[in-house]
């Protein structure tokens, strides 16, 4: 009985600590769960005391009563999910966890245990590799590790892998979520916590909790913290959580490494310094101004990582201090007006978003670039594009095109002078614009693979083939080009030509009608559709004979 008074007191501790509405607001099934434990645990230590110690009934006989006491219990548990709606089936498999766990202690004894003899530093490296509830599972593994869990460097409470759907109330859901939480922090108060991690939808009756939360981490030495608080349907709300500045020490803005925070608002003291360790920082639906947010990265000198989302700064997005270590970064849905970083060692940068002005201070390293414009002309796209990423290799760029003013071949000869790899994915209202496109070409000479998707609406009819040739600019370094969206018109053959006429070291040429870039065929249940393809590739074979070399593999789709 010794384990069920240590329950006890560890649940009675419990009691005086949680909040008081989160007592009141439990349900006579939290209850019952919690006694089911506490009774079966008795059962347990009775039934070994008496088989084992006083009656000397072999282990095998054990074994038969423990598997009695599972079917009996798991009977009883399992018609509760099936009658009782609010009971999720999680629950039950947890309890049927303990319970397993209980017994898994006393069947074959500690002699037989294959984890014992684990150094304890191996099993928390084991530990820090899995979730938490995969943690708490490991507890039924062996006797040694019934509590390990309590000492698990990350803990990661997601709301609907611990409270199931919210099927119940939302206050009713919240306080679960809350409740749960605070029994496992209590289980872990005084030792390392690397890692903490919140999601749930962010509700104002969470206010004080994340503030506590926030507090533990601080005393827990934490190094990573995520508060995942953004709701489903966000577009309706502007409150947000106001992250708890004031409650960082020290020590703990030097500690934290990784921050990701959603659906909150920054505003940092005035005499904050930023965060001197930070490596990692990854912001979605946060409140900021252009003011505040150099000021969270002031002295972030070792910032390697960086990705802000859907966060409105209604001006520059600019840090004036250097980011001499930032590798990776990420600009998506947010109005801002320009970027501008001394970031010399950048490599990726992923751009969503209207055009705006970028300048990493001739960062040498970029090699990858991932750019979607929401809508504009391809010589303002390549304007743009030019003035940032003249040592990027590799190049995505999306976007819906305007029809250009006055199209006309650009001058910018070797401006991409590095790009191996250029993938555009483009969406025209009339027939494409290959004046552009061919500048966009002859701006990267030593291109070896080009692929672009492109979509042509309304559907136009076939060309009758390329009505001008442009400057000749040869690409001896390209050896694939694949094309899809190509139905033939006008502008896409003049373009085609272009690109066969000046690849002379082709080797794989991959032209495929289909439109990638919508969700139906609009020829799918058309009996006209095998003709029309085949008209597509007749068109395309001839403007390419004699053009590509016999080596070439020309592939039709």
């Amino acid at each position: 009985m010794g384990n069920v008074l240590n329950l006890i007191c560890e649940t009675t501790t419990l009691q005086q600590w949680l909040p008081q509405q989160i007592q009141l607001g439990r349900t006579v099934d939290h209850q019952s769960e919690l006694w089911n434990v506490l009774i079966f645990r008795a059962l347990a230590e009775h039934i070994r005391h008496i088989s084992i110690h006083e009656k000397g009934i072999v282990c095998g006989r054990f074994q038969l009563w423990s598997i009695l006491i599972c079917t009996a219990m798991s009977g009883n548990l399992c018609r509760k999910p099936i009658h009782k709606k609010d009971v999720a089936h999680y629950q039950f498999q947890l309890l049927g966890i303990l319970i397993c766990g209980v017994i898994s202690d006393h069947i074959i004894g500690m002699k037989n245990d294959p984890f014992k003899n684990l150094p304890e530093d191996v099993l928390r490296i084991i530990l820090s590799k899995l979730s938490l509830k995969e943690v708490v599972r490991t507890s039924a593994v062996s006797r040694k590790w019934r509590y390990l869990w309590q000492v698990s460097p990350k803990l990661n409470f997601d709301g609907i892998t611990i409270c199931g759907k919210n099927i119940c109330g939302k206050q009713q859901y919240s306080l679960k979520f809350i409740s749960n939480v605070y029994a496992v922090l209590l289980q872990c108060r005084g030792r390392v916590v690397e890692e903490l991690a919140i999601k749930f939808d962010f509700d104002t009756m969470l206010v004080g909790h994340l503030n506590n939360w926030v507090s533990f981490a601080v005393s827990s030495g934490t190094k990573f913290l995520a508060f995942d608080l953004a709701p489903k349907d966000f577009r309706c709300r502007n409150d947000r959580y106001i992250f708890p500045f004031k409650l960082l020490d020290n020590g703990s803005v030097s500690r934290l490494q990784k921050i990701q925070l959603s659906f909150v608002s920054l505003q940092p003291p005035t005499q904050f310094s930023g965060f001197p360790n930070l490596r990692k920082l990854d912001l979605n639906l946060a409140h900021v101004n252009g003011k505040d947010f150099p000021e969270m990265l002031a002295n972030s000198h070792k910032l390697e990582w960086l990705r802000i989302v859907r966060c409105h700064l209604y001006d520059e997005l600019k840090v004036a201090s250097p980011l001499p270590c930032l590798v990776y970064l990420n600009v998506s849905y947010c109005e801002i007006s320009k970027i501008a970083l001394c970031a010399v060692k950048l490599r990726t940068f992923v751009y969503n978003g209207r055009p705006v002005p970028i300048d990493f201070n001739r960062s040498s390293e970029l090699e990858n670039a991932d750019i979607y414009f929401s809508s504009v002309t391809l010589e303002h796209a390549f304007t743009e594009l030019a003035n940032a990423l003249t040592t990027v290799k590799n190049l995505t760029f999306d976007t819906a095109c305007k029809p250009a003013k006055m199209p006309c071949l650009m001058d910018n000869l070797c401006t991409f002078s590095l790009l191996k790899h250029l993938k555009l994915i483009l969406l025209f209202k009339d027939d494409v614009d290959n004046l552009s496109l061919v500048s966009f070409l002859r701006s990267a000479p030593f291109i070896e693979n080009f692929e672009m998707h492109m979509s042509v609406f309304p559907s136009l009819y076939l060309g009758k083939g390329p009505t001008r040739r442009h400057p000749a600019c040869p690409y001896k370094n390209l050896k694939n080009v694949f094309i899809t969206g190509f139905i033939g018109s006008n502008g896409q053959l003049e373009f085609l030509v272009h690109i066969v006429e000046n690849a002379h070291a082709l080797e794989v040429l991959t032209i495929d009608w289909s439109d990638k870039l919508v969700k139906k065929d609009p020829w799918e249940d058309d009996e006209r559709k095998p003709e029309y393809v085949a008209s597509i590739h007749r068109t395309v074979r001839k403007c390419v004979e004699g053009k590509i070399s016999p080596r070439c593999s020309l592939g039709l789709l």
